[in-house]
């Protein structure tokens, strides 16, 4: 646990250490996809969850993209026969799924690679390699998740022309953010680690860009924690989903920014304690959460980045869950740390 804790507060540290790999993101993206009105972005898992803030920026410009799923891409998808420009992210850049894919690509193809391994297989084969620095000593993703969301924002934001975005605009503010958060005492959490972790049943819920944050955290409690985490954009909630609390055993994690939504999700947290749900809440700021809610405050910012925020409040709060479940380390049985069979 020791060498987790210790990835979680460097994540600043490293977030700074990229500056000037994000800068070239932003400034290079346009020029990698030919200024392209229509490309497919692909990963798996993490780096694929990593996508859908940025994802977000991309739709609000109009700009025409796919976010895929690396396997369903190449499986069931037009991957043998696209020649759009193509963004692959892979920590390792040695999945199977992404070595398979690289085996079917159009030649001539312009490939981007988002990795922390340059002289990957996925490295090698790119044409264009934005080889971020994320150094984990633990098995549980940290910086490497937290350092993608950024290089992601990073590049569609040059692709968005947002000059707002640009790196060199938020990032020494964000990375103080980061601190902060990395920094809190762990007692902080305990309260909502204690409902997690007598919990068999976590509904992940968030809305916007906090959907795809969701989706990481509930990998997190799955494959670390062995709870059955079920990530529900906060929009879904009420149409099926909301069932599961009564389940003895179950608990709502809302990840809830200060945004113009903010209402309807305190308005979702009141209903749910009236109903008698355990609930637990991440929110940002002066959103005001009924009485019956565990909650973590975190640090404003911009809706852009407020994932990258409420994903180290989330890795403190897994090593919070873990110590109530009096574990000594956070690692599956099952899952390697690089998957080599699809």
């Amino acid at each position: 646990m020791h060498d987790l804790i210790a990835d979680i507060k460097s994540q600043s540290e490293t977030l700074l250490a990229n500056a000037g790999l994000l800068d070239r993101a932003y400034h290079s993206s346009s020029r990698w996809t030919g200024g392209s009105d229509g490309f497919v972005i692909t990963g798996m898992a993490t780096s694929l969850w990593a996508w859908h803030s940025a994802s977000l920026i991309l739709s609000t410009a109009g700009i025409g993209h796919a976010v895929a799923d690396t396997s369903e891409y190449h499986r069931y998808g037009t991957a043998q026969s696209d020649t759009s420009p193509l963004i692959i992210t892979s920590r390792s850049g040695e999945s199977a799924e992404i070595i398979n894919l690289l085996d079917v690509v159009q030649p001539g193809r312009p490939v981007i690679a988002v990795t922390a391994s340059e002289h990957s297989t996925l490295g090698r084969k790119a044409t264009n390699v934005l080889p971020f620095k994320a150094e984990e000593k633990a098995f549980y993703n940290t910086s490497s998740f937290t350092t993608t969301l950024c290089v992601a924002t990073s590049m569609v934001a040059g692709l968005a022309n947002r000059t707002d975005l640009a790196p060199a605009v938020w990032l020494a503010k964000l990375a103080e953010k980061v601190d902060v958060v990395a920094n809190l005492d762990q007692e902080v959490f305990a309260a909502a680690a204690a409902a997690i972790a007598k919990s068999r049943v976590a509904i992940m819920t968030g809305r916007g860009h906090l959907i795809g944050l969701a989706q990481q955290a509930s990998l997190d409690l799955q494959e670390g924690m062995r709870i059955a985490a079920i990530p529900v954009s906060g929009g879904l909630l009420r149409h099926g989903p909301m069932e599961l609390i009564n389940l003895p055993d179950s608990v709502v994690v809302m990840l809830i920014p200060n945004d113009h939504m903010a209402g309807i999700m305190v308005r979702l947290a009141s209903d749910l304690v009236g109903y008698g749900a355990s609930v637990v809440a991440i929110a940002a700021g002066p959103v005001d959460l009924p009485a019956g809610v565990s909650v973590i405050r975190v640090p404003e910012t911009i809706p852009e980045l407020n994932a990258v925020v409420f994903a180290v409040a989330l890795q403190k709060l897994n090593v919070s869950v873990a110590q109530a479940l009096n574990m000594s380390t956070i690692e599956p049985a099952l899952i390697p740390k690089i998957t080599r069979v699809e």
